[in-house]
């Protein structure tokens, strides 16, 4: 066997392993009901220059998913005066480790009847030299789906500051801190390109560039 058949051997093993562990003896959520005011700690309006971002809050104070995995939800509208808009969607969890948390985008819209076609990640160019990767997906909406409209997805997650874009690796991270019992705070952040989607080279074109864009502007508030 090569290498990197071993060393994926063993991730698959680890994976198991932690996962069994993990069903075998649940734990309780740390700071289940902990709240962090995501409404206050992002920006309604930004940025001070033009184009200025505006928004529509929605209200999730009695958001509960049936896992209780997520702690808090955040939901808005952010659109400009040239009626382009994204939405943006945050959410919070005190532990990682109960029944790996998040709503992964591509998982929710499956389930609902769409189909998703994945892209290579949108790399987004910040301040300094930094670079954000974000997994970058397109949602069909099929008639009779939950959403039966077409949408352009980018997101990422924060885990104990860490940054991740790959799915693979966060659920590795998540099964380890079950392993090993160990709580850790995580972010979902994920941006929708819905009003003007197009599944073709000038549609993507046109999504990417708002939502990098939007991304860029959001990080200047910060």
């Amino acid at each position: 066997m090569t290498k990197s058949t071993i060393r994926d051997l063993i991730i698959i093993i680890t994976m198991l392993g932690a996962f069994a562990i993990v069903q075998l003896n649940p734990v309780e959520k740390v700071a289940s009901g902990e709240k962090i005011q995501l409404d206050k700690f992002i920006p309604q309006e930004f940025p001070s220059y033009l184009p200025l971002w505006k928004s529509i809050s929605y209200d999730m104070s009695g958001y509960k998913d049936k896992w209780q995995s997520i702690n808090e939800l955040l939901v808005r509208k952010y659109y400009q005066w040239d009626k382009e808009n994204i939405d943006f969607i945050l959410e919070y969890s005190s532990d990682m480790r109960k029944n790996f948390s998040f709503h992964f985008p591509e998982n929710c819209h499956r389930s609902g009847g769409n189909e998703v076609d994945f892209f290579e990640p949108l790399e987004i160019e910040l301040s300094k030299g930094k670079v954000l990767k974000a997994r970058l997906l397109f949602i069909k909406g099929m008639k009779g789906s939950v959403e039966e409209h077409d949408k352009l997805v980018a997101y990422w997650l924060v885990i104990d500051k860490k940054q991740y874009h790959k799915t693979f690796w966060i659920k590795v991270d998540q099964m380890l801190s079950g392993l090993l019992k160990q709580s850790k705070t995580g972010f979902l952040v994920r941006i929708d390109y819905t009003e003007g989607a197009a599944y073709s080279d000038e549609g993507l074109k046109r999504g990417k560039e708002l939502i990098a864009r939007f991304v860029r502007d959001l990080y200047y508030e910060f």
